[in-house]
Order: structure tokens, then C-alpha cells, then sequence
């Protein structure tokens, strides 16, 4: 899904970024202030693919070939999608009781629902989160799954907007969507729900929620709010031949890249308007995701200062990531230390790697491409 990772990039390049910065070797620190947007250039991975020519020595002269740019293909043709009505809903979408914290595997079962799967909650379970109750589903394992058992796919991606959940549903699409179960001041559950219908009128969204009901109404408000600590992630499974109409919805942002930096652009402005811990928290994991470590860092520990962050699972992980990524290890340990108990799922003691990606944007902003190894 990801189509800027190996357009025009060394593969070699890349993992020996990777390499040298999980070693530690290497503290990747951005020539951007952090106040700076910054809007990666790829000119110099372009013109990397433009004509060349290889001198190949022989006894008697240097014999010139001349290597052709790769030809551009012509763009896609995706089809037009629907535009969203005022009101559009799935008017049968099964519904289910969830297990114990098993919230996501029963969003994936009533999406299937709509494809005319009807799928079992616990084996749902047992492959997507394991025999461990303690645990939560992320959206990874869920493309495997069911295109091995029912030849479906499964896309997710992070910055999702009311209308485009909206118009998926115009679609044919059932989203599912990371948000708080309920108001955040209610309680602190991270909650997998997936989209039925909406109402413009009315201005809501009907959810078929295993905590909540069936064909349950929420807000816009609650959407836009509610998603926001969890990077407004939402997936979505469909058919092999649906593809391009997906894409076609889905527009630019089916690009990792373009994707990560739009996220930062809105997560930086939403904490400057917003100013609040939840707009602070969101806007480090963006930075992070986009390897802007140093941004990540100081909005982390600005949102850590002014409120309290349970529930936000992704801090576990992502702000001592970005201070390993600094070089700064003493710092991360202390860090996760300091964020260990934000979640009740488990850890596996392991500190994880940083964002192979996130690094290799941050590389591409302190060294020009030219200059990256190759061999």
C-alpha cells in the first residue's frame, strides 16, 4: 500500500540507515527547528532516475552506453467514486456482544457481516489477539487473516476525516475505526467500532458497537474528537476487485508518505488551536511517524505536563522510540519507565526498534540522496 518506500530508493540505502540508527551509532537530529513544517523533497530522488551513461574501458577505447530513464508509466484509471449523500446506512450489518476486551475482532466480524461472511467472534479472536485476554487487536493481522480464510483484503490507514468514513459508506465500505469507547472524561477504553450509516441531518454516525449496541448513533463532534488520540486510524476489508474504487476514495493518502506528513500538518495545528494534552500527545505521535524526533519529543513532554495520558496505548511505544532515535538511550529508558502504565496490555519487556520509516525520512533531512551508501 505504501508506494513511495521503494520508488527510486536503494533497498541497500535504506537498510543501512535502519542499521545505524537501531545500533545507536548515529543521533538523527533534523536541520528544521521545531517550529519548522517540513515538506520532504523528493527532487533528488527523481532525478536519480534520469539518463546516465556507464564508460566500459577495452584495449583499444572507452566505449560509451548510453542507460535509458525508466519509462513513467501512464497514470491509473481509477473509477469515480459516489459521492456521499446526505444519508447513507447499511441496512443489514450483523451484530455482536463482544468477549472479554475483545472489542476488535468483533468489529472485524461485523464488517465481514456486510460482505456476506458470517464469522465466528472467538475464532476472530484467537487470530487476531492471541490466548492472551489482556490484549488488544491492531489492524496488521487482519489483511492475512482473512484473505487466507475468506480471499478478502484489509487496508488501514491513520488520519481519517468524517467524510471520508462518509463517503466509504456511500460505497459500499463498512469502516472500522480506533476511538475511546466513550468520552475520555467517562472513561479511558481504547475501543475498536464499526461504521453502519450516517445523517447529516442529524449530524450523526450509526455505529454497530459491541459495547453499545447495535446501529448505536454518535456524533460528528464525538468522531472528531474521539479518534484523535489514536491518530484517527480506521481500516477497512473489501473485496480484491473493489480495489480501485477504494483507492479512488481514499484519494492521496493511500501514500504512506503523504499520509504521515498530512497528519503531522493537522495534528501541529490542532495543538496550537486546541492547546490541549490529548492535541499535544497526538501531534508527537505524528511527528514521530513522520521523523521529526525532536518535534515528537517536546510535544510528547509538553502533553504529558498538562493532563494525564492513560489509555493512550501508542505513547508506550512511540516517545522513548523517538528519543532512541535522538541517540538519547539513557533518556528513552527513563521515559518508558515514566509511560510504562499508560495501558494494561502487557509488554513483552523488549524495547522496540524506531519507525524504519520515520528514520529513513529523517535521514533523507540531513543527508541529499546522493550522499546516502549505496554498497
Amino acid at each position: 500500500m505504501t508506494d513511495m518506500r521503494g520508488r527510486g530508493l536503494s533497498f541497500v540505502a535504506f537498510a543501512l540507515t535502519v542499521g545505524i540508527v537501531l545500533a545507536g551509532g548515529v543521533a538523527l537530529r533534523p536541520v528544521e527547528t521545531a517550529e519548522s513544517a517540513v515538506v520532504v523533497d523528493t527532487a533528488p530522488i527523481e532525478a536519480s532516475t534520469a539518463s546516465t551513461s556507464t564508460a566500459i574501458a577495452t584495449d583499444t577505447q572507452a566505449v560509451v552506453t548510453p542507460i535509458s530513464a525508466p519509462s513513467v508509466p501512464a497514470p491509473e484509471q481509477l473509477p469515480t467514486p459516489v459521492a456521499a449523500p446526505a444519508s447513507a446506512a447499511f441496512p443489514d450489518m450483523k451484530h455482536v456482544w463482544q468477549s472479554l476486551n475483545n472489542c476488535g475482532p468483533a468489529a472485524v466480524v461485523m464488517a465481514l457481516s456486510t460482505l456476506g461472511v458470517d464469522a465466528n467472534q472467538e475464532a476472530a479472536r484467537l487470530a487476531l489477539r492471541g490466548t492472551d485476554v489482556r490484549r488488544g487487536m491492531g489492524p496488521q493481522g487482519v489483511g492475512p487473516w482473512v484473505k487466507e480464510n475468506f480471499d478478502l483484503r484489509s487496508m488501514w490507514r491513520n488520519n481519517g476525516t468524517n467524510e471520508t468514513l462518509k463517503t466509504l459508506v456511500a460505497n459500499g465500505f463498512a469502516p472500522m475505526v480506533t476511538q475511546w469507547m466513550e468520552e475520555p472524561w467517562v472513561s479511558r477504553v481504547a475501543h475498536w467500532r464499526t461504521v453502519r450509516g450516517y445523517d447529516d441531518a442529524k449530524k450523526v454516525f450509526y455505529v454497530n458497537d459491541s459495547m453499545r449496541g447495535n446501529n448505536f448513533a454518535l456524533s460528528y463532534d464525538f468522531f472528531a474528537r474521539n479518534g484523535q488520540s489514536f491518530s484517527f486510524r480506521y481500516m477497512v476489508i473489501y473485496k480484491a476487485e473493489d480495489e480501485k474504487l477504494l483507492r479512488a476514495i481514499i484519494g492521496d493518502q493511500w501514500n504512506d508518505l503523504i499520509m504521515r506528513r498530512s497528519l503531522y500538518e493537522r495534528t501541529k495545528a490542532d495543538a496550537v488551536a486546541q492547546n490541549t494534552n490529548f492535541a499535544w500527545l497526538a501531534y508527537g505521535e505524528a511527528s514521530y511517524s513522520f521523523g521529526m524526533f525532536e518535534e515528537a519529543v517536546a510535544a510528547f513532554e509538553k502533553g504529558l505536563a498538562m493532563g494525564n495520558s492513560q489509555g493512550i496505548f501508542g505513547l508506550r511505544n512511540s516517545y522513548p522510540q523517538a528519543l532512541r532515535a535522538l541517540g538519547r538511550q539513557q533518556d528513552a529508558d527513563r521515559a518508558a519507565q515514566t509511560v510504562a502504565g499508560v495501558s494494561s496490555v502487557p509488554s513483552n519487556g523488549v524495547a522496540a526498534p524506531p519507525d524504519p520509516y520515520a528514520v529513513y525520512l529523517a535521514m533523507l533531512r540531513i543527508t541529499p540522496i546522493e550522499r546516502v551508501p549505496t554498497e
